[in-house]
């Protein structure tokens, strides 16, 4: 029985690669075609220029519609031709046989990264992973089940379920199984060694992450993961996946992702087109903000680095009043209120007219109370420039002209000084140099005296890591985009702050969203992933069973020496894994750079760096913060080199980065929060 069903398996697997052989040579000639009609359109359009020109202009808006349409025809050829290319390899990975109510036979459902069909669409080869059907393979064991498409509700009964390996066109094995994923094919994906990019893992979503994925509800949505819980990779896929249901109407370029880095922004890159779309637009809030500000800040990685080797506890101090709830609700009233009374309405007199400082005032504090100051302006220069009745031709020169005397009524506009004001009304230490943790602020004011014009509209935006961001990056976010969004990190993650669930529900009242949890992690053995809760302090994740190693402790005189004869061992046993020396700060890179011939060949991975495919990489915690490695290693784990808090935050995201093999090594007395791993 199994013989036949793997041939016939086979037999089916020749025949849609013998489709999509045809689809591509049908796609190759379509684009040919087109490339022809679009060089033919334009051809027309040079040679008939100034007859075209000369007409009422039907024709000429003919030819550019019917150039556009081209255009847009031949680039979605181009990415189907780029999707078949890809799907060659590899045309679906799972299968499930399902019988509606009103069928007399179950029919057999092939999921892969896109829909295949014969020339005449009559045969549905390949599903779609993202189709309403192919939710029954992700989410539902055998037996009586259902579905919701646009029609309605579907029931009926599932009958099998059965996942395949194939690689290049090869059908390795296939596995049958009541619920997805099978441990076999999963284990086989999380053992395989880290790349430079992150992949897809469309063939491996387990029913929590499709969950997420496939939310019909467009509201705000938090989403606190553990460690290695493939929560960015859900966030990748759900933008695939909106892409899809709502094709007619959402768009590529209408999707922004606000990444923590341009490293990381470069690690995630290859996923959404390994599912057939183009790129989104990605940025980091830090290019952002400079963006808005026109000048340079300290950005968060600088402000950590500088903390973690001279933080004073008034540092801290500082760091937990602005990440409370507290100090937000705080610089929300003075926005509303406190600011708006910088403004000193005076008796304004154009020509023969005089505008009375009474009438300003009561515009001003009354009729345009709760607006911020830069909508009280407009509106009143609008005003004044209809008392002159003013040609429209001049209209914008004068509306203008009265904008800037009416700011020149503001006691100051300087961002920082009247941010500075509100700190001393706290008690809190002024500020100079605008800093990570000020930046929010500091945008906040000037969104409220000027507005932030910006190029950043989206219909969905996502932003990662978001344990990083204060209450007031939050409120910032909610006034910059009005569209729905998907906040994703993980709490126990956070560095320079202990964040508990007190902050997501905080959080979630703050910005109207709905908090969902990723509690399995898939990244790190289970040695590793147990050996960091402990670091912790506590259970924060489920594991998944995948033994290997031991975390590995060594105490030693001569740390060079050491770690020179640990790559050497590491490298000869794992010669195609990345090895990556995670640093407490710059500093150490330095220094071992320095001090070794070996570790100086080693790329320095920092947040402006693309991955690289160099397998040999030295960085600090700040930056491999969401980035995955085979082998970890970390130096100095004395215990006068991590005793804090602070510093327990640090081992633990540095020991999460691990994959399959995890070393700590210390040239003094070791780590308090690793010592006590011993007596567990």
């Amino acid at each position: 029985m199994e013989r036949k069903i793997l041939q016939e398996e086979k037999e089916y697997l020749k025949q849609v690669e013998n489709e999509i052989d045809n689809l591509q040579a049908e796609t190759a000639q379509s684009i040919k075609d087109t490339k022809v009609e679009i060089e033919n359109q334009k051809k027309y359009f040079a040679e008939n220029f100034y007859e075209i020109k000369q007409d009422s202009g039907n024709e000429l808006a003919d030819i550019n519609t019917q150039i556009e349409n081209l255009e847009n025809n031949k680039d979605r050829l181009e990415k189907l031709s780029k999707r078949l290319k890809k799907q060659k390899k590899s045309p679906y990975f799972g299968k499930f046989d399902f019988q509606a109510e009103n069928e007399e036979k179950p029919s057999s459902y092939y999921i892969g990264i896109g829909h295949l069909n014969n020339q005449n669409n009559e045969i549905n080869y390949v599903y779609d992973w993202r189709a309403d059907i192919s939710s029954l393979y992700y989410d539902d064991a055998l037996g009586k089940t259902e579905y919701t498409c646009p029609e309605g509700i579907v029931k009926g009964n599932l009958s099998l379920k059965r996942q395949f390996k194939i690689e290049n066109g090869v059908l390795k094995y296939y596995f049958d199984s009541s619920l997805v994923i099978d441990d076999n094919i999963l284990m086989e994906e999380l053992s395989k060694n880290s790349t430079a990019k992150m992949h897809d893992i469309v063939s491996t979503i387990q029913k929590e992450q499709n969950i997420l994925i496939r939310s019909n509800e467009l509201h705000n949505l938090i989403v606190q993961g553990v460690a290695g819980s493939g929560k960015t990779s859900v966030a990748m896929h759900r933008v695939s996946y909106l892409l899809y249901k709502y094709r007619n109407t959402l768009k590529n370029e209408d999707i922004l992702i606000l990444s923590p880095s341009e490293l990381f922004a470069d690690y995630i890159e290859d996923v959404l087109p390994s599912l057939g779309e183009d790129k989104p637009f990605t940025t980091t809030f830090a290019h952002m903000a400079k963006k808005f500000l026109g000048e340079n800040f300290l950005t968060r990685e600088e402000l950590l680095d500088n903390l973690i080797t001279n933080g004073t506890q008034e540092d801290f101090e500082d760091i937990a009043i602005k990440y409370s709830f507290e100090f937000l609700d705080a610089f929300k009233e003075f926005l509303n209120n406190d600011i708006c009374n910088l403004f000193l309405p005076k008796t304004l007199v154009f020509g023969n007219l005089v505008i009375e400082e009474s009438e300003i005032r009561d515009i001003y504090y009354n009729k345009l109370k709760g607006l911020p100051i830069y909508k009280r302006i407009e509106a009143i220069a609008e005003h004044i420039v209809d008392l002159f009745n003013i040609p429209p031709s001049k209209n914008m020169a004068f509306f203008n002209r009265a904008k800037k005397i009416l700011y020149s009524k503001m006691i100051t506009t300087d961002c920082i000084r009247i941010y500075n004001i509100f700190l001393r009304s706290q008690e809190l230490r002024e500020t100079e140099a605008v800093g990570a943790y000020d930046i929010a602020q500091i945008l906040l004011i000037k969104e409220n005296l000027f507005g932030l014009e910006h190029n950043y509209d989206a219909k969905y935006v996502i932003v990662d890591e978001m344990q990083d961001y204060t209450p007031c990056h939050f409120y910032l976010f909610e006034k910059i985009w009005h569209c729905p969004k998907m906040y994703l990190g993980d709490i126990n993650q956070s560095i320079d702050k202990n964040l508990s669930t007190d902050f997501l529900k905080l959080l979630s009242r703050e910005i109207k969203a709905k908090v969902c949890y990723l509690t399995k992690s898939y990244r790190s053995t289970l040695q590793i992933s147990k050996f960091s809760q402990k670091i912790l302090g506590k259970k924060v994740a489920n594991n998944v069973n995948r033994n290997g190693e031991e975390v590995k402790f060594i105490t030693c005189r001569n740390i060079i020496k050491e770690l020179e004869a640990l790559i050497k061992e590491k490298q000869e046993k794992n010669r195609n894994k990345t090895l990556c020396i995670i640093c407490k700060d710059k500093k150490e890179i330095e220094y071992l750079q320095d001090n070794s011939s070996i570790i100086n060949r080693f790329t320095v991975l920092d947040e402006t760096k693309e991955m690289s495919n160099n397998k040999n990489i030295i960085t600090t915690i700040i930056n491999s913060k969401g980035v995955e490695f085979d082998i970890v290693i970390i130096p100095f784990a004395n215990d006068s080199n991590y005793q804090t808090e602070l510093d327990r935050n640090l081992l633990y995201v540095a020991s999460t980065r691990a994959l399959h093999n995890l070393c700590f090594v210390a040239n003094k007395k070791p780590s308090r929060f690793l010592t006590k791993q011993t007596n567990d």
